[in-house]
């Protein structure tokens, strides 16, 4: 277990030292959501106040807002970066990888520890950027979304590490990537609560997790930590952790063999 805890430590700190090499990067993927912050929320301002909004105001509020701008983050922060994983494999990491000592769950868990700082960073980031658009949080919620958004990367990234292992190239694996992530963007409520949507489309959201980690933290962003949406997107997020994970390994595993 120690020699586990060290190895992952060891590939974290690795991976972490490549990533601080380029910081521009961790601010750059910022540009999209900052957009939508600052651009595409205020349009909302007018908007009238429906069951996923905010009791004091209208979905057009930050506090309504900036619950699906993190999801939305934590979703493509972590959705593309099997591109990574690509280039090990092209490079030829991956294959010296087969006569390393480090288990094959500290060196996945390195690459996935190092993408969850990249996003707490960035979510850090979405909440101070948000306070001059009158954004009102506890920190108790700041922690409780801080802790989702780690679920949300801990499922999509590991799964992503998969699919990459899987498909071997980029031109293979972009279009199962946007395959996935149109879908889970539009079926979540990110942008608008699916309160406004027809009868239909609200029950084929139903099958996207995202879905309850976006009305979770519109919950928490109200201050209503306990409203059931919050300990079922817990819940949901924790079971696919481990499915994401236990795929992932799979795959690192037959890749490492």
């Amino acid at each position: 277990m120690k020699k586990a805890v060290v190895d992952t430590w060891v590939q974290y700190l690795h991976y972490m030292k490549i990533e601080l090499r380029s910081p521009f990067w961790i601010l750059a993927s910022l540009f999209q959501p900052v957009c939508y912050l600052y651009l595409f929320a205020p349009l909302l301002k007018n908007v009238s106040d429906t069951g996923g909004a905010s009791a004091a105001g209208s979905i057009g509020s930050i506090n309504s807002f900036a619950p699906g701008l993190l999801v939305m983050i934590a979703l493509f922060g972590t959705l593309f970066v099997g591109y990574g994983m690509i280039d090990y494999l092209r490079s030829g990491i991956i294959e010296r990888l087969r006569v390393t000592t480090a288990s094959r769950l500290s060196l996945l868990l390195g690459l996935v520890l190092r993408d969850v700082t990249t996003l707490l960073v960035q979510t850090a980031i979405v909440f101070v950027l948000s306070l001059p658009l009158g954004l009102v949080i506890t920190a108790p919620a700041v922690l409780l979304t801080a802790a989702l958004m780690v679920l949300v990367a801990l499922t999509i990234s590991p799964a992503s590490y998969a699919i990459a292992l899987i498909a071997r190239s980029e031109d293979a694996m972009g279009p199962i990537l946007n395959f996935f992530s149109q879908p889970l963007l539009l079926l979540s409520g990110m942008l608008l609560p699916l309160t406004l949507a027809p009868l239909w489309l609200r029950t084929l959201s139903d099958a996207n997790p995202l879905k309850y980690v976006v009305d979770a933290s519109r919950a928490i962003f109200r201050g209503d930590l306990a409203d059931p949406a919050v300990w079922r997107s817990f819940a949901l997020m924790a079971v696919l952790v481990v499915v994401s994970f236990a795929w992932s390994l799979r795959q690192m595993r037959k890749a490492t063999e």
